[in-house]
Formats: structure tokens, sequence, C-alpha cells
């Protein structure tokens, strides 16, 4: 009776321990898309701690299975950004749109939408957008606001930009696809900075 007492406590605790870990590796977002378009299921998985490091995990032709441990991403891209990611959605043709914000809505915020595309056996950025509201104190104590947005689409080379309410216009050059393991944000366009 003692030993089964031992067993049972032991248990116990040993289920107290690892809940918390497990739920500190709760993905952020989970989606199912077909992003290789071979018509399987595919599963895109978003992990953010609290830090804000968001890493991207994506695992192919997966169907139902819920990826555990033992189950290894194709592909994962550490710290995709160190925004908060409060979006994820699939797209026409196998794309997926990873949005973040900073500030969500605050005086200083910024939202970008990240997109995804999977082409020629690699997983690439097919498009890149960004928005941002700005406020800044200025010695006056006055608010200046910033506001705009750009639009990239690396698939066909052309963008998109707008600053202080302007009308968009079209952005003079071409934009070459980038690998997503290779993206980051300095790769942006410096148009898409305020």
């Amino acid at each position: 009776m003692t030993t089964a007492l031992h067993l049972a406590a032991w248990l116990v605790a040993l289920a107290t321990v690892t809940t918390p870990a497990l739920a500190d590796n709760a993905p952020a977002f989970e989606l199912k898309l077909d992003i290789d378009r071979d018509g399987k299921i595919d599963r895109a998985v978003v992990l953010q701690d609290n830090t804000g490091s968001a890493d991207l995990n994506i695992y192919l032709a997966i169907g139902e299975e819920n990826p555990g441990p033992s189950r290894k991403p194709d592909f994962v891209r550490k710290a995709l950004t160190e925004d908060r990611v409060v979006d994820l959605e699939a797209k026409g043709k196998g794309s997926l749109a990873i949005t973040s914000c900073f500030g969500c809505g605050a005086s200083k915020s910024t939202e970008e939408t990240l997109t995804v595309v999977y082409r020629h056996g690699h997983f690439m950025v097919g498009g890149y957008s960004r928005s941002w509201d700005w406020g800044n104190r200025t010695s006056d104590d006055t608010v200046e606001t910033l506001v705009g947005d750009c639009d990239i689409n690396y698939l066909t080379g052309k963008g998109t930009v707008s600053k202080d309410l302007e009308a968009s216009r079209p952005i003079k050059g071409k934009f070459k696809p980038v690998l997503l393991k290779d993206w980051s944000y300095e790769k942006r366009p410096k148009v898409c900075e305020f």
C-alpha cells in the first residue's frame, strides 16, 4: 500500500512538472493548407514565446495528423519576426500570409504581412506589406503623425507605396524573390520605412 501511494504521488508530481513545459511550447497559430500544391494537406505552425520571437514550422503532407515532438518539421524559420503575430491565413495558390504588429493600434504602431509561397522546391517570400501610424511628440509638445503603407509583390517584381494619406503610387524598380530562409527585415525595401 505504501508503495502504491508513493507511486501515485510521484505520478502526480511528474504531471505537474511537465504541464507548464508543454503549455510554453503551445503553438500561437496553426493552419492547414496545401502550400506546395501537391493535393496533400500541409500544416503551418507559428510558435511565439513571451519574449516576442516567432518561429515558423511547416510540415508537408501531414494530413490530419497533429505534429508532435516525434515529427520534425520539413521547414523551420527561427525568429521570423520579433513583433506579435496576430493572424495566419491561407491565400490563393497555396500561399500563406503571416500578419504581425508592433503597438497594435497604439499611437505608435505598425502592421506587417509576409506572404510565403512554395516555388521550384523552395519556400520563398512572395509578398510583403507594411502599414504604419506613428505619432512623434515634437519639441513644442505637439504630435506629428506619420502614416503610410507599402505593398511588394516579389513574384511580379512590382510594388506600391503611399505616405501621408496620398494615393498609392507604383515603386520604380523591380523586386526579386527572396528565399524565406534568407529573409530578414533588413531586406525589406527602403521605401517601406518611415
